[in-house]
């Protein structure tokens, strides 16, 4: 891997278009117009953080989202990597590896007690084991979420989700 040093910055509204561009490369559809009301509250709220990785010959290479919340049980706050991605055909340069130093950098100086990040199995970061080499551990758990939230469908998933640990839909 090349060590490449590259400045991090907040986002901005106007890096919005290559924000969308990364959002669709995770898989995900990009509604232009949600996505920036979106920024817009993520940009003006304390407990999210979004920068971006900018190199002066491709402009914006990467993003990193982050989130923080107080948890009872650990007596502390925690943060969670929601979206890191790094543009197609500019992986392995040390990006993502700058992000994610730059992450916890920001955990420690925030004294969060925790920071996480969820990697679907199937995504090809997590097939190169990509977290564990960055010092991240598998936790024991398992993430359970309804299909439907109160009548709302939300964006597809990449990925099958199952209602019932064997596949099947009931007990």
């Amino acid at each position: 891997m090349i060590a490449t040093i590259v400045p991090i910055r907040p986002a901005v509204l106007t890096d919005l278009s290559v924000i969308c561009d990364l959002i669709a490369q995770l898989g995900y559809p990009v509604h232009r117009d949600v996505l920036r009301v979106m920024l817009e509250e993520l940009l003006g709220d304390p407990r999210h953080v979004v920068l971006v990785a900018e190199e002066p010959e491709h402009g914006v290479v990467a993003m990193i989202d982050l989130s923080c919340r107080p948890v009872l049980r650990l007596q502390g706050w925690i943060g969670t990597i929601e979206e890191l991605v790094v543009k197609r055909g500019l992986c392995g340069r040390g990006v993502g590896d700058r992000l994610i130093q730059y992450a916890k950098g920001l955990a420690a100086e925030r004294g969060w007690v925790r920071l996480e990040t969820m990697v679907a199995r199937k995504r090809e970061s997590n097939r190169r084991n990509f977290p564990f080499a960055r010092g991240f551990v598998a936790a024991e758990a398992v993430t359970y979420r309804p299909g439907r939230l109160e009548g709302r469908q939300g964006p597809p998933s990449l990925y099958q989700e199952r209602s019932h640990p064997g596949g099947r839909d009931g007990p």
